[in-house]
């Protein structure tokens, strides 16, 4: 037989599944005092504070005073609490000299045990990353861990708040030791690239001529075996190169650079019908033009705003777009000569390429 529910035994039945997901969870509130973070070496100011915690709604389990479990959570969410715990208590009012560092929270965690009815054992961890920007991204400076241990009354709630207040005031100090050991020479904290030139290096004087333009090439510079199948009267065998090593100064990345402009005695050769100064002239600009090359190298890296992440990279880019276009001014240069063959364009070259070198003296 069919059961018959009153219409007012429905609608408490209903009520009560209404209420069920609303019931509450016993919860414990801390709320960081004011206290001035001290002993800590300045130059950076906390700009942010992410979680990236699995859990972010708490920050973990305590006791209350009647020493029942309850969930520990702060005054807001982690984040706008820590921030505005470090706005009050460290970060000046001016950072405009000051690095911007993110606080990023991997732990934050209270743990407890009731070990009588007047008796808790706990403890604090706390995992923070310091990061900062670099080219418009994050990146990790250096990281902090540390677990502090306790005993309380379960009444004595206020522990929880200084234990919190110290190890936020510990991690601070201890990255502003890192900080005043590590800024000045850190890769990830350089603002800003500087190129220094150094002195040529000097080069196997048995086999290899560096260019000077007090020295100009002689036929005894030309010991290697003339080509059987070619048919120019003499060919010379230049290049240029570098050599890049950097320090960190004061958070200035300084990139040492030597560039080498020189010539292979060994293959380069000359007939010996033809070794007459007019062939001799135009293998000698062949050298020059290497030597254009080598200093256009250096003027635009020089002028160049490098990535202070990525500046090995970009010379190196820079030096194989310089080494190919050698390449295809070496054979302008032939063509339009005709191989020195055409007199006029011999000479033309000639004041072209000695107009240009003169221009970069004293630079």
């Amino acid at each position: 037989m069919p059961m018959n529910l009153s219409q007012d035994t429905c609608h408490r039945w209903l009520l009560g599944l209404l209420l069920l997901p609303f019931l509450s969870v016993s919860q414990t509130q801390i709320v960081l005092k004011t206290e001035h973070i001290g002993g800590v070496a300045k130059g950076f100011f906390v700009v942010e504070v992410q979680d990236t915690r699995k859990v972010t709604a708490n920050v973990g389990n305590v006791f209350d005073a009647k020493n029942q479990r309850t969930v520990a959570l702060l005054e807001n969410n982690a984040v706008r609490t820590l921030q505005g715990f470090f706005n009050r208590n460290f970060n000046p009012d001016n950072t405009d000299s000051l690095t911007a560092i993110a606080l990023v929270i991997k732990e934050l965690k209270f743990s407890e045990r009731s070990m009588s009815p007047t008796k808790i054992a706990g403890e604090l961890t706390t995992h923070f990353s310091f990061e900062a920007y670099q080219n418009g991204r994050q990146v990790p400076l250096t990281g902090g861990s540390s677990t502090s241990t306790y005993t309380r009354d379960p009444r004595q709630n206020e522990m929880l708040e200084q234990m919190l207040r110290q190890a936020l005031g510990n991690q601070i100090r201890n990255f502003g030791k890192w900080y005043a050991q590590n800024s000045n020479t850190f890769d990830k904290l350089t603002r800003r690239v500087e190129v220094i030139f150094d002195e040529a290096r000097q080069l196997d004087a048995d086999t290899i001529i560096d260019y000077a333009s007090t020295r100009p090439l002689t036929w005894t510079d030309f010991r290697g075996r003339p080509s059987l199948v070619s048919r120019w009267a003499a060919q010379v065998f230049t290049s240029f190169g570098f050599e890049a090593r950097s320090t960190i100064k004061n958070r200035v990345v300084q990139l040492h650079v030597r560039t080498n402009v020189w010539l292979d005695k060994t293959i380069s050769w000359g007939r010996a019908n033809a070794k007459n100064d007019y062939v001799l002239a135009h293998e000698q600009l062949h050298f020059d033009i290497t030597q254009l090359t080598a200093l256009r190298f250096k003027k635009k890296i020089k002028n160049l705003i490098f990535s202070t992440e990525d500046y090995s990279s970009e010379i190196q880019y820079q030096y194989l777009e310089f080494f190919r276009d050698l390449g295809q001014l070496q054979q302008q240069y032939d063509d339009e000569t005709n191989h020195g063959l055409n007199q006029a364009k011999q000479y033309f070259w000639a004041a072209k390429i000695k107009q240009e070198l003169k221009n970069f003296e004293g630079e």
